[in-house]
């Protein structure tokens, strides 16, 4: 057995993540201790309300309310943050940074929010900071990115990365039903603690994608500043239309890396049904990614649930204590901070799926194809159907299809569509996945 070394951490934070932790911490504590060598004692619960009744299995005794009583205590080496949103917890942390205490962090709100920050921080105090659990749910993405590719170069990444909001589009799928009826779903709840509009709005995505992108790129760029488009105006008929084409819908994170800049961006996104990407269901979530040298390759695994979290954070906690026990060597790489700069979501360049609501009667087709002939947007498929929806007449509908075009060129012409007397109302469009990483989609 390895000589036991005890490191002593603090656990901020109480509700349905805190449980998790201890529940795992606990149940694994002799089993760190036998394989490491490391004895992982928990010294204090720090608690909002120290007379709320918690569950029996957490000791009163490790119960405090007093972040200054866990401050004074120079044996605590390390804290997790399970406290969630930006304040009064980013005052908190700071406190424990400044002193010296080692940080694991699921909290990606505060991450993205206060994101050089934080980073920056760390890395004058010299300490360790791992945020595993802030992006990739159960997945052990940071690792993956920053040493096991640290001889290639991610050239663009596509990311399922809210395993609530994918869990949410499998029922709509599957069940042919809406969001609100989903939404009832007891099993939902027990996915997150946080507001789900979050996850189906894409919020939770671009959070996560403004770390991965200061992981990658060493790019500072605020989650506020990343388009995010979400699920909630998704209907049945949306769905079915992608089905009867041979795509799926999932709410993607993308990331590229281009010469003019980064661009990020979380929508829902029409896949091709032979794409791996659409095997990811219920509350699972994965990452492709795409590299120079050894091509393109999925993480995969749960994403949404406390287990699966707390599982990431009792990872991070035993790196950084062996680390401590092996050496007091400061080994943590940070961002190397550049000035990529974002692109607008009007200057990206994506294949599109266009539905037109429009009369019935001949030369429709036509007038919409010149439209979009004026602004060079080429019609790489069109269909003409008619839809009987809600119990009405069948209702006439022209889908287009288009391999390549700029967003802003794309606007203009639907904008312009829109005002024809032959459409009924605005025309719906959804991105699809880029061409490039499984070819022709039509093939």
């Amino acid at each position: 057995m390895p000589k036991r070394k005890q490191i002593n951490f603090a656990l901020l934070g109480c509700g349905k993540l805190g449980h998790g932790i201890f529940e795992l911490w606990k149940n694994n504590h002799q089993k760190i201790i036998n394989q490491t060598g490391v004895d992982l004692n928990l010294k204090y619960i720090l608690v909002k309300h120290t007379n709320y009744k918690r569950h029996r299995m957490i000791p009163k005794e490790l119960i405090t309310d007093k972040v200054e009583k866990i401050l004074k205590d120079e044996s605590v080496q390390v804290v997790i943050d399970a406290i969630g949103g930006i304040e009064p917890t980013y005052s908190i942390i700071k406190k424990f940074v400044e002193k010296g205490c080692h940080l694991v962090s699921a909290n990606r709100a505060l991450l993205s929010s206060k994101l050089k920050e934080v980073f920056d921080l760390a890395k004058e105090k010299q300490i360790h900071l791992r945020f595993e659990a802030a992006i990739g749910g159960g997945i052990p993405l940071v690792k993956t990115l920053r040493r096991d590719l640290i001889a290639a170069k991610i050239n663009s990444m596509w990311g399922i990365v809210s395993g609530s909001a994918n869990y949410i589009l499998t029922k709509m799928t599957q069940d042919n039903c809406t969001l609100k009826e989903v939404l009832k779903s007891p099993q939902l709840k027990e996915l997150t603690e946080g507001y789900m509009m979050l996850d189906y709005e894409g919020v939770d995505a671009a959070q996560k994608i403004a770390l991965v992108s200061a992981t990658i790129f060493g790019a500072e760029i605020s989650d506020l500043n990343i388009y995010a488009e979400g699920i909630s105006n998704l209907t049945p008929f949306d769905i079915k239309c992608a089905k009867r084409y041979g795509y799926e819908f999932k709410l993607l994170a993308i990331i590229k890396d281009k010469k003019e800049g980064l661009e990020l961006r979380v929508h829902p996104t029409l896949i091709p049904l032979n794409h791996p990407l659409t095997s990811v269901i219920n509350d699972y979530i994965a990452f492709y990614v795409k590299t120079d040298i050894i091509g393109e390759f999925m993480v995969y695994g749960k994403g949404a649930g406390i287990y699966p979290v707390a599982s990431v954070i009792i990872r991070d906690l035993v790196d950084i204590a062996t680390t401590i026990k092996t050496s007091t060597k400061y080994m943590y790489e940070f961002p190397l901070w550049n000035s990529k700069n974002i692109l607008p979501i009007g200057e990206i360049y994506s294949g599109y799926y266009i539905r037109v609501h429009c009369s019935d009667q001949p030369g429709v087709m036509g007038k919409i194809a010149k439209i979009l002939g004026d602004y060079k947007i080429n019609i790489n498929a069109a269909y003409a159907t008619a839809e009987k929806r809600e119990k009405k007449q069948n209702q006439a509908y022209v889908h287009i299809f288009i391999n390549h075009a700029q967003e802003k060129d794309i606007q203009v012409a639907l904008n312009i569509i829109q005002k024809l007397d032959v459409v009924q109302g605005r025309p719906a469009f959804f991105r699809i996945i880029d061409e490039e990483m499984y070819g022709d989609s039509n093939s």
